[in-house]
């Protein structure tokens, strides 16, 4: 089994097509986030101007010095401050003033405004701030509002609206403060690995069907293991395949940003990104969790494109069909009256890989009594049907060779 497993692996590396498209992944993988630390900026003054890495450890420097944790005192305290300075001070005063405190003023804002709707700079000089502010009470109201506002699509029902609630009562408060920055870095470089489905998609397509083209699928089911150690050194080989350069690539992609800018602020929770999110994760817990899925999805994607593969003899079909799968239904749009069609929809991997927008989503899936979040629902199905693919797989491969 083990020669088996080395010579079907040769043949998915040894192929010019899967080479390229492996060097252009992992090209793409450090362009990317070498050019998103770039881009980052910081304005301090007319002629205090920090961009990069240094912008980015400036204001991780200016955001740690302010406070340990987001107390209701230091909340309105510091938004008195804001809403003072905004009177007295000329705009570019006032901006060089708030451009480090950016990220928490934006969340104040944010929280003070509806579900559905942006924040806006103006919503902080609307605050009262006379008896406090009431920022933990204001959060759980606005969770409160999403739950019981109507939808044209269907509401949701009193199970779901308790366990959301008691989800979101149960995160630790006050939140704990820090800067986020390097683990925004970081949480976007595992981000981009989601385009490494197009590698994936290139390199597994002709595991089968390659078979067919050459007209090599006779000849290998008719030896000693064609029908059951072949088969299974083919699928076995893809996904070691698929976990090594995955895992490869997140390590460069993560490594990158470690590298020049650390890992201060692992411990943040994730309400720093969005008040309102109900789940009780750290930075570097929620990052790994996307990790997780990252690897989930392309498994789930390797498994798919071997029983297309198995079906197919044109790899040029499986590659279309793959992408059309994974890329394709960002196009397909969302119901205005059916609430099932919405949540099948969310958890195709265009919506679910990009875990910064699921983790304030409210999706729920709910059988009889039992209520399963939209995070729970993505690990369930993607395994189930990666599982199930595997298993039509082979025989897939076996029907082809009966009816030869």
């Amino acid at each position: 089994m083990k020669q088996l497993l080395k010579f079907e692996l040769k043949k998915i590396l040894n192929k010019k097509s899967s080479l390229i498209a492996m060097a252009l992944g992992l090209l793409l993988i450090i362009v990317s986030n070498i050019a998103l630390i770039h881009g980052e900026s910081l304005y301090l003054g007319e002629k205090n101007h920090l961009e990069g890495v240094s912008a980015i450890k400036k204001q991780t420097e200016i955001e740690n010095s302010l406070t340990s944790e987001l107390s209701e005192e230091f909340l309105t305290g510091v938004l008195k401050d804001y809403q003072l300075q905004s009177k007295n001070n000329s705009d570019e005063d006032y901006f060089s003033l708030i451009a480090p405190k950016t990220n928490l003023f934006s969340l104040i804002a944010a929280n003070y405004t509806e579900w559905n709707a942006n924040w806006d700079w103006s919503y902080l000089n609307k605050i009262d701030t006379q008896n406090g502010i009431g920022f933990y009470e204001r959060r759980i109201e606005k969770i409160y509002n999403l739950l019981n506002s109507e939808y044209s699509f269907g509401n949701y029902t009193q199970t779901e609206k308790n366990y959301w609630l008691q989800k979101a009562k149960s995160v630790n408060t006050p939140f704990k403060w820090g800067s986020k920055n390097t683990w925004d870095k970081i949480w976007d470089s595992i981000g981009i690995l989601f385009y490494l489905l197009f590698v994936i998609c290139i390199c597994i397509a002709p595991v089968f069907a390659g078979e067919y083209q050459n007209r090599t699928d006779a000849l290998l089911l008719a030896t000693k293991h064609g029908k059951n150690k072949l088969i299974s050194a083919k699928i076995m080989a893809s996904f070691i395949f698929t976990f090594i350069y995955v895992a490869l690539c997140s390590a460069v992609s993560i490594g990158i940003n470690v590298s020049l800018l650390g890992i201060d602020g692992w411990n943040l929770p994730i309400q720093l990104w969005n008040t309102i999110i109900p789940y009780q994760y750290t930075a570097i817990e929620i990052c790994g969790i996307n990790l997780l899925i990252i690897f989930l999805t392309t498994f789930l994607l390797t498994a798919i494109s071997l029983l297309l593969s198995s079906a197919n003899g044109n790899p040029i079909i499986v590659l279309a069909v793959d992408v059309i799968l994974f890329f394709g239904t960002i196009f397909i749009p969302f119901s205005k009256t059916s609430r099932l069609w919405n949540r099948i929809l969310y958890l195709f991997p265009i919506y679910s890989v990009n875990l910064k927008d699921v983790l304030k989503t409210y999706n729920s899936y709910q059988f009889g009594d039992v209520v399963i979040s939209y995070l729970g629902m993505i690990f369930i199905v993607y395994v189930l049907i990666t599982v199930i693919c595997i298993f039509l797989t082979s025989k897939s491969f076996k029907k082809h060779q009966v009816g030869k």
